[in-house]
């Protein structure tokens, strides 16, 4: 086995990740919103509940604390750019759906819009934050669930073809094994 070397201890969430990230939507007052999120985790069975932590900056952190719910919405590869886009740029600045051309649709349970074109869908009514180091912990009680038969039974579907996007760090993703690099439909060639 080759030799293991120390690395700064910010580098241990990226030794969690890749995960499969998603789209957290919100809605405060009529105003919609989407952020690019991959520090998720599920918290318990019995009652359902997900976490998923937001720096305080964020416009989704003020939409869910104020309106005390959200969704996840799971995007596939062919998204890669517009949920590049939503990691990035403000809500503060503009409608994101638009900026990214993403599709708001109804969800079942809860107010904020879920992403049409994703594969997988959770909505949550926020149960609790809790204010941790530099993030905080939204921890939501699932109140639906949908989900593409395809790529989803009682499980993910895990074979070669499946196109679930994984952040790496700052402009890289992964998935169907291969690395992506996101690009944005405003950047110049070099």
């Amino acid at each position: 086995m080759a030799a293991k070397q120390a690395r700064e201890l910010r580098a241990a969430a990226r030794i969690l990740e890749p995960g499969s990230l998603a789209l957290v939507t919100s809605l405060y007052r009529a105003h919609h919103n989407v952020m690019t999120a991959s520090w998720l985790l599920p918290l318990g069975f019995d009652p359902p509940r997900i976490g998923v932590a937001i720096h305080p900056s964020r416009l989704t952190h003020e939409f869910i604390s104020r309106s005390e719910a959200f969704a996840l919405n799971f995007p596939t590869l062919d998204l890669l750019n517009a949920v590049h886009r939503c990691g990035i740029v403000s809500g503060r600045d503009g409608d994101k759906f638009l900026a990214a051309g993403l599709t708001p649709a109804d969800a079942a349970e809860v107010e904020a819009p879920l992403v049409a074109e994703c594969v997988a869908h959770i909505e949550c009514g926020l149960v609790e934050r809790l204010t941790l180091a530099d993030h905080d912990l939204f921890v939501g009680e699932v109140l639906a669930v949908s989900a593409v038969d395809e790529l989803f039974t009682d499980r993910w579907v895990l074979e070669a073809d499946n196109p679930l996007i994984h952040h790496i760090a700052g402009d890289q993703y992964a998935g169907l094994g291969k690395r992506y690099t996101a690009r944005l439909g405003d950047e110049e060639e070099e």
